[in-house]
């Protein structure tokens, strides 16, 4: 057995070793909550630091997108004067163009009111041929100057008054052209264009005209034909030319399908088609481009619908004044001689002769003065188509005891081209032309004329 001092240091020793362990867990336990601490306190730190670094960056990304902004702002705001000086630019131009265009309408109005007044003058059959180049040269001046207008967005005066059958509406348009001789004009007489449409139809066509004539070799023709379909009537150009390749052909489809301004044409503008594609719209007719002519060239149809077509004038005027009988005069024919072409039809000669004749009208009874008959533009009534070299006539009204007109015999001209066959053909021209104008003036003194309604707004924007 242990004496009583063994067992004392015994249970000493046993405490001494328990309060050890304790002190040693609880030093183990106190080690491992700072080692916990500190590694707490570091994930701190570094989300600490963490977040700094974040916001210094955002503050970075902020500074550098606030510099871009600025800078994009200042970039938007240079283009947004630059846009309003290109506008400024833009519409200066154009009001140019439009003033200059203005001015080459008027001077050549006056040139050719001036030479239809010397034409009334001039006896040297020579002489009056010289007159008449002038007076072409005019008309093709008039029609650069409408052009020229239409595509600054001025719609020239409606000249006519009363219906016009396609056909005059066709040769209207082919005496408005350089080489008028070279084209030939079939069908249309029975078909009539509101007259509300009657120029602008006239504009178009003659641009495809002078288009279809100089992008083809001039010992051919140019093949027009106008016939009905059902849903309106069409005006078929045709050219001997070489047709269009695909990528020329696109581009003059989009001249006519866009609404391009003179700025977008570039620096050598073809007004041509682009004037075509502005009357289309604004009028509600079609054009199409097409490389199916059957002459190897370019097909240009033109679309007219029923709304822009009706009735002929004699069908609505009141039917109790005599109608005039007319004679028709052939005054040139065109020649497919190897010496090249020859002269047109007497509808084809100048175009500064006034508004159109080529419908019969309806004048009061016993005119104080008629005056000598002939054709300007062909007439529907009794209208013939002579073989080449068919002699020229100029048939004049005389009155007779009882106050009603006769006609006298036509005068029949050798085979040859001379200057006096030239004064005949010419003298025809320009005396249908008073002529039409005397009938006209006296039917509207005769007779109020009922104006056709004028496409409106709506239809013409809802139209092909």
């Amino acid at each position: 057995m242990l004496s009583g001092t063994e067992a004392v240091v015994v249970a000493a020793s046993a405490v001494l070793v328990l309060v050890l362990s304790l002190c040693l867990t609880w030093v183990v336990r106190l080690r491992r909550a700072l080692a916990d601490a500190r590694a707490a306190t570091e994930r701190e730190r570094a989300v600490s630091e963490r977040e700094r670094a974040n916001t210094a960056h955002e503050r970075a990304l902020a500074a550098e997108r606030g510099e871009e902004v600025a800078r994009l702002a200042a970039v938007q705001t240079d283009l947004d004067e630059a846009a309003r000086r290109e506008r400024r630019l833009r519409d200066s131009v154009q009001a140019s163009f439009e003033s200059v265009a203005r001015n080459m309408h008027a001077m050549s109005m006056v040139q050719q009111q001036v030479l239809d007044g010397l034409e009334q003058h001039v006896e040297d059959s020579r002489l009056m041929g010289e007159v008449m180049k002038a007076d072409h040269a005019a008309a093709q001046m008039t029609r650069k100057a409408q052009t020229l207008l239409v595509m600054c967005g001025i719609w020239p005066a409606r000249r006519e008054t009363r219906p016009v059958s396609l056909f005059d509406c066709v040769r209207g348009a082919q005496s408005r052209i350089v080489e008028f001789g070279r084209v030939d004009v079939h069908g249309g007489q029975t078909l009539y264009a509101v007259a509300p449409a009657v120029e602008g139809l006239m504009h178009a066509v003659a641009e495809l005209l002078e288009n279809a004539t100089v992008f083809s070799p001039s010992r051919t023709q140019v093949a027009v034909a106008v016939r009905e379909v059902a849903a309106g009537a069409v005006i078929e150009i045709d050219d001997a030319g070489l047709g269009m390749p695909p990528d020329v052909l696109e581009k003059a489809v989009g001249q006519l399908r866009d609404g391009l301004d003179l700025a977008q044409l570039g620096a050598v503008p073809r007004l041509g088609l682009a004037c075509v594609g502005r009357w289309s719209r604004e009028l509600g007719f079609g054009v199409e481009l097409s490389t199916a002519s059957a002459y190897g060239g370019t097909r240009v149809v033109v679309f007219v619908p029923h709304r822009l077509l009706t009735e002929p004038a004699s069908t609505v005027r009141a039917a109790d004044h005599k109608p005039v009988v007319v004679e028709p005069v052939t005054v040139g024919t065109v020649s497919h001689d190897a010496g090249g072409t020859g002269l047109g039809p007497a509808a084809a000669g100048p175009a500064g002769s006034g508004s159109l004749n080529g419908l019969s009208a309806d004048t009061p009874d016993a005119p104080e003065a008629p005056a000598p008959l002939g054709t300007g533009l062909p007439r529907r009534r009794n209208r013939r188509r002579p073989a080449s070299g068919s002699a020229l006539a100029d048939t004049a009204d005389t009155a007779t005891a009882s106050g009603a007109p006769a006609r006298a015999a036509p005068t029949p001209r050798a085979g040859a081209w001379t200057p006096e066959a030239a004064r005949a053909s010419i003298t025809s021209v320009v005396s249908g032309t008073r002529r039409g104008r005397v009938e006209a003036e006296a039917e509207d003194r005769a007779v109020p004329l009922t104006e056709e309604k004028s496409p409106d707004r709506e239809d013409r924007e809802g139209g092909w």
